[in-house]
């Protein structure tokens, strides 16, 4: 049988919730979610809706679930680690879906809570007022490559479930958004990842989002030092994040890199529960009282098209996790049908599954096309 990135791993899923509180990141202990490969007693356990790990997102939101078995008992082995970086006013459980996927297939996945930037900073407190105001997109642009590096320490240093070992030395970070921007910028400060995978990052000029057009000169892209597999995944229909600007970004990166362009996805595509999230916020933005108050938020709502008239949700996360497995398994665990996976002709291959994509590549050896 070829390779299949788009099935479920042989490894059912487990995930625990950890505190990250030695002082360096908060003054407060930070949460992260740890997703790994479990022993085969689970099997099918993590598929069952029935044995769904639960939580709620923040206060007010509503239950949401995790393909994953919460505490259960870890594969013996070492693997390789995907640190997710989420998306500005997120939460670190956004894309559990991928994370899942991704420990299915014999990857350690974290991600943690960014100090003054996570959802809870956009629900209200007990004055009615919400700390967005209090953590700038700006500061928390300056911050964040910071706090992804000492996560990756705090990680690193961890005791991880029995018989699980981290392999230091086959690291990837990606995230969504802001954490696009993260996973990017992380690495003129850090030398482990090897491999970034960053969806929709959050970079440009042609945003509706004033901060976005000032993070461009907050990233670099050209002092890494090192080679990094960088793959980028975006939506034409992003309001936020302008394609065009992507393809600009994706220009800049060094090679090896590729980009893939979902058709008819927006912002809030690739995140777990994505037609909810993405009309939670349409409908905060048109409703003149986002907390934000730098944003238009009348003009971004008024952008953003009704989910029924974008793709489907299934597909943009099918996509998303179909090419980031393939991009960590060619490049962390250099698997010869992951590469040719991603060398062949993506658009046909996603085609076939309905979904219309456009996709460009260039390796050491051959020019982008664009």
């Amino acid at each position: 049988m070829g390779y299949e990135p788009f099935a479920r791993g042989a490894h059912p899923a487990g995930v625990r919730t950890l505190e990250l509180g030695d002082g360096s990141l908060s003054d407060r202990p930070v949460a992260a979610e740890l997703w790994y490969p479990t022993t085969a007693a689970y099997r099918g356990q993590d598929l069952d809706e029935t044995k769904w790990d639960r939580y709620v997102p923040a206060r007010g939101m509503p239950e949401m679930s995790q393909h994953a078995i919460r505490g259960a008992d870890a594969a013996r082995g070492t693997f390789p680690l995907f640190l997710y970086c989420h998306g500005g006013y997120g939460h670190r459980r956004e894309l559990g879906r991928l994370c899942t996927h991704l420990a299915s297939h014999g990857y350690i996945v974290a991600s943690a809570n960014f100090p003054g930037d996570n959802i809870e900073d956009l629900i209200p407190d007990e004055q009615g007022a919400a700390a967005v105001a209090k953590t700038p997109v700006d500061e928390s642009a300056r911050n964040r490559p910071r706090q992804a590096s000492r996560v990756l320490d705090l990680i690193s240093a961890i005791d991880l479930p029995e018989g699980l070992q981290l392999d230091r030395e086959r690291i990837a970070v990606g995230g969504e958004s802001m954490g696009g921007f993260t996973s990017l910028a992380v690495n003129s400060l850090d030398r482990r990842p090897s491999a970034v995978f960053a969806i929709c990052p959050m970079y440009g000029e042609r945003s509706l989002a004033p901060q976005a057009r000032r993070l461009q000169a907050l990233l670099r892209v050209d002092d890494w030092q090192r080679p990094v597999a960088t793959f980028v995944l975006t939506g034409d229909l992003d309001p936020l994040v302008n394609v065009a600007d992507i393809r600009s970004l994706y220009q800049q990166l060094a090679v090896p890199k590729q980009l893939v362009v979902l058709r008819r996805a927006g912002h809030m595509h690739f995140a777990d529960n994505a037609e909810y999230v993405h009309e939670w916020f349409r409908k905060g933005y048109l409703s003149g009282e986002f907390p934000d108050p730098e944003l238009d938020a009348i003009a971004l709502g008024t952008a953003m098209r009704p989910f029924a008239e974008l793709c489907p949700e299934e597909h943009a996360n099918l996509t998303a996790r179909s090419l980031c497995l393939a991009h960590l398994d060619a490049n962390l665990k250099d698997i010869a049908g992951a590469r040719a996976f991603l060398e062949g002709d993506l658009e046909s291959t996603f085609g076939a599954r309905g979904i219309a994509i456009e996709a460009a590549r260039a390796a050491f050896d051959t020019a982008a096309r664009v």
